[in-house]
């Protein structure tokens, strides 16, 4: 039997990295669409054969947060530690997206190996990996932004909410007929998290410690607000619907405030955008105008450089502008 050679060996290594890589790829695959679609299909069976659809997501809310901890979460939780784990779990809750950390997390890891294969193929290290940052950074950029969308429509819906509860308090309602009717009067984010809460204390949860889920589910300080002073009122009593018109109030305030500010810091957010868009426009008209002209930053080893800096230097000013224009109310 002859011996193995080194390109022998190096292209055994070669085959053994591919097949290593695609199992990789269709685990991930798996955990990341597979999976999540038969968990979601699951859900819409028992959503439809219930006749209480809060409470069915409920269950459905209570089953995600006490997820097992898988292979993924495993690693990056003794490279990364258990909270930052625990962090992203109550993360995707507060932006209703119903996955497990194990998923997310493979979802951004197929999103940056793509990202770097796809830079691969114009044979450029610095390419490849802005790109795989670039996808790998997408879901969790997703996920942030729903997490503020849900946020501001709360907060829009407080004022009314906490008029509602006030009132029916006055009528002779308990607080959870109230929170009842509310979850029935008003439209989703907060009609449906208040349902959730509802559909728990009925369960036999509590309703403190519903209230408590309620507010890790939303990252809202006014709906912080409503929580701690029901808590509150439950061990020293008090007017309960009195506080709730004062709540409703304070958010409305707060909500006048915060339109004025961003009325005097649209000049700033405006010239931002013009900022950040002049270069783009004058590069795009020098690419239909002169193209060879502009096709020196690509072909050029010192172009290329030059491009790099321009980018990372308009993303420093935006993140930058973002921040002086930023006020927290």
């Amino acid at each position: 039997m002859a011996a193995l050679t080194s390109l022998d060996l190096k292209f055994i290594m070669a085959l053994g990295g591919i097949g290593a890589g695609v199992g990789l790829l269709l685990a991930g695959l798996y955990l990341a669409v597979l999976k999540p679609l038969q968990r979601r299909r699951q859900f819409q069976q028992r959503w439809q054969g219930s006749k209480n659809v809060k409470q069915v997501r409920s269950q459905i809310v209570k089953a995600t947060s006490e997820f097992k901890k898988g292979v993924v979460s495993t690693v990056m939780g003794k490279l990364a530690g258990w909270g930052k784990i625990d962090n992203l779990q109550n993360n995707l809750l507060q932006a209703d997206i119903l996955l497990s950390p194990d998923a997310f997390l493979s979802i951004m890891g197929i999103l940056g190996c793509l990202g770097y294969l796809l830079g691969s193929m114009k044979q450029s290290f610095y390419l490849s990996v802005g790109l795989a940052v670039l996808l790998g950074y997408a879901p969790y950029y997703y996920l942030g932004m729903k997490k503020r969308r849900k946020v501001a429509r709360i907060e829009k819906q407080m004022p009314e909410g906490m008029e509602l509860l006030a009132r029916s308090l006055r009528a002779g309602h308990t607080l959870p007929s109230a929170m009842n009717l509310l979850s029935a009067e008003i439209d989703a984010p907060l009609g449906t998290e208040i349902g959730i809460a509802y559909e728990e204390q009925r369960l036999g949860l509590g309703l403190s410690k519903a209230l408590r889920r309620m507010g890790e589910r939303v990252a809202s300080r006014d709906l912080w607000y409503f929580v701690t002073a029901v808590l509150i009122q439950t061990e020293s009593g008090g007017n309960l619907a009195e506080i709730m018109e004062n709540i409703g109030q304070i958010v409305r305030n707060r909500l006048n405030l915060k339109g004025k500010v961003q009325a005097l810091t649209a000049e700033g957010r405006f010239s931002a955008i013009i900022l950040l868009l002049l270069p783009l426009v004058v590069f795009a008209a020098m690419f239909f105008m002169n193209r060879s002209y502009i096709m020196t930053l690509f072909e050029d080893p010192m172009g290329t450089k030059i491009l790099g800096a321009g980018v990372v230097s308009m993303l420093l000013g935006a993140f930058w502008m973002k921040r002086m224009v930023k006020i927290k109310i």
